[in-house]
């Protein structure tokens, strides 16, 4: 491992740990967002409720005034004394009749205060007398007298204060879990991303691997031929040989890299059409019989019932040939099994092997959806053939046994004889 993979390996990780962060800043700042909006809704709501009940209360009072000497307030279950003020002015700016009046000191706030709202009648407003917080109904009686009749809202004041206070205090008990809670949800949602990142790594070290071994033979050999330029072409025919051979093996890989390239592209990519797997097992059976009968190995077919599949010809035979030669590669005797099998609506395409079989932290028989770990590109490129065609692809394997690859389809019906 070099100091360049490991540093990149911590930059990555504190790429990642950023991006935890900033999406747990953005979930915070949207919550804040709806909870400023909601909760100035409300508050707003409650406000202007509480408003207007003390407006229409002052009103049903107003209605109940006698305005004779001595000022008569009827009784009401709903106010206290203290909180109810009148004052009736003259149009000389004198105090001509009062109910509980207020300290000398306030009159020219007071007197202001009928000024300012003397165009319109009746009018209500809010204002703080003596340092207590006050609704008051103005309007104009007969003579042009204005009249001011208080109420006192310090309670209905302290109960807004309060639900304000909840509306800070969930707000940020709200921001602070927000946060937390978007950084752990941040890991979850990028749990795909960081898989996918991880799979480009294994993917472009695969790569890496196979482009090395090549490069470094052609390499050599023409290294050789360089140190030997006076020689007879035909004493270094094996030299050109190796380097022809590693030629078309790049060749295949670069032709690998395109077809995972495209595949990529999912259904686009291909050409469906009605698949028999009877005749394209029989296809496959014909190319790779004898490279199997070569190697002391046999190629069985158990085919009991045809099935249509919508597919790829062309990309099911490559599928088919990739888990062969990789069946090959792991069985010393015996041989393999190509099978069919239709389970309701599904069809299931199984290529199984005598070979080693995967190990499994139990040792035992495993079932695993995906594909397992390869020095390769072939098993990369069967499975995006699998996801491209929408199938599903598991590994049933026993160490020293075998492994059983299966490819389950959507079936066809077939047509009636």
């Amino acid at each position: 491992m070099t100091e360049d993979w490991v540093e990149s390996q911590r930059h990555q990780e504190h790429r990642a740990i950023r991006q935890r962060i900033h999406l747990a800043l953005l979930h915070m700042t949207l919550l804040a967002v709806i909870w400023a909006v909601l909760a100035t809704f409300v508050y707003s709501m409650e406000q202007g409720r509480t408003l207007q009940a003390v407006d229409h209360q002052l009103y049903q009072l107003s209605q109940t005034l006698s305005f004779s000497k001595p000022l008569v307030v009827p009784p009401d279950d709903n106010l206290q004394p203290t909180d109810v003020h009148l004052l009736v002015w003259s149009p000389t700016d004198t105090i001509v009749l009062y109910y509980q009046p207020f300290p000398v000191q306030e009159l020219a706030a007071l007197r202001h205060s009928v000024i300012t709202h003397q165009s319109t009648h009746p009018v209500y407003y809010s204002m703080t007398v003596v340092g207590i917080p006050y609704r008051v109904r103005q309007w104009t009686i007969s003579g042009h007298r204005p009249v001011q009749l208080f109420d006192g809202i310090q309670d209905d004041q302290s109960r807004l204060a309060r639900l304000l206070v909840l509306f800070v205090w969930g707000g940020v008990i709200g921001l602070v879990l927000s946060l937390v809670g978007g950084f752990l949800m941040g890991l979850w949602t990028l749990q795909p991303i960081f898989a996918a990142r991880r799979r480009e790594q294994v993917f472009l070290s695969t790569v890496a691997h196979e482009l090395r071994t090549p490069l470094a033979a052609m390499s050599a050999r023409v290294e050789l031929l360089l140190q030997n330029v006076d020689d007879p072409i035909g004493l270094h025919l094996p030299w050109i040989e190796t380097v022809y051979s590693e030629t078309q093996r790049m060749t295949r890989l670069v032709n690998d890299l395109l077809d995972v390239g495209r595949l990529e592209e999912g259904k686009s990519a291909l050409s469906l059409e009605p698949v028999s797997l009877r005749d394209l097992c029989e296809t496959v059976d014909a190319i790779y019989r004898p490279v199997l009968e070569e190697a002391g190995l046999y190629l069985e077919r158990s085919i009991p019932v045809d099935a249509l599949v919508m597919a790829d010809a062309l990309r099911l035979r490559q599928l088919l040939l990739i888990f062969l030669d990789n069946a090959k590669k792991h069985t010393k005797s015996g041989g393999i099994d190509l099978a069919v099998v239709v389970r309701g609506t599904h069809v299931e395409l199984h290529v199984k092997d005598t070979g080693d079989g995967m190990p499994s932290p139990a040792k035992t028989r495993t079932k695993m959806k995906g594909a397992p770990e390869s020095t390769g590109l072939g098993l990369v490129i069967a499975r995006k053939i699998v996801q491209a065609h929408g199938a599903t692809l598991a590994f049933i394997s026993t160490v020293n046994v075998g492994t059983d690859v299966i490819v389950t389809f959507r079936g066809l019906p077939l047509d009636p004889p």
